[in-house]
């Protein structure tokens, strides 16, 4: 009678909703005494199981699609569905760019669905010509120094005085104004001091 009466006490426990359990039911166990006719009923104990947490990387967004799936199903995660551009599931294509991951950060059951954000790759820039022509900076110009006017080309001078004045004393053989009247020594050079 004592038999019966712990089982329905543990079918009552369990029907009001103290102990349920969340997996397979287990089964209680009881301990015999050393005498065959009374037992002693012990509280049931169930197994529940436990999975451990695993934080989704926060550095995931940037990489090709095949890394981060890699990486991914190092850490335990079985199912990755990846987003495209418009936000429709797409099927995984190693070279696109994942742009952001839902919950990136966050601690998941490595059994539930991660979502994976991605775009296509942006396309190379156009090649352009490797040569380069190096830059020249220009000479600087020499200084330009007070040079003395030249007389015209048709000057005459009836004396050096004449010369002073119009600016081209020492007159030199060969330029215009230079006359035998104005080189007293013959040296070439007149109107000289």
């Amino acid at each position: 009678m004592r038999i019966i009466g712990a089982i329905a006490l543990v079918v009552f426990a369990s029907a009001c909703g103290t102990t349920a359990p969340t997996a397979a039911p287990a089964i209680p166990t009881a301990t015999r005494s050393s005498t065959a006719a009374t037992t002693t009923p012990t509280t049931a104990t169930y197994a529940t199981p436990t999975v451990a947490l695993v934080t989704i990387p926060l550095d995931l967004a940037g990489r090709t699609a095949s890394k981060v799936d890699s990486e991914l199903r190092a850490l335990g995660f079985t199912l990755i569905k990846y987003l495209g551009p418009e936000g429709k599931e797409v099927s995984l294509d190693p070279s696109w760019i994942v742009v952001s991951v839902v919950g990136a950060g966050g601690a998941m059951r490595p059994d539930t669905a991660v979502y994976i954000k991605v775009d296509k790759p942006a396309p190379p820039p156009p090649k352009t010509s490797t040569k380069t022509t190096p830059k020249t900076t220009p000479k600087p110009l020499p200084p330009k120094t007070q040079q003395p006017a030249a007389p015209p080309k048709a000057a005459y001078y009836a004396n050096c005085s004449a010369a002073r004045a119009a600016g081209a004393a020492p007159v030199y053989r060969g330029q215009p104004g230079y006359g035998r009247h104005l080189d007293r020594d013959g040296d070439g050079v007149g109107c000289e001091k």
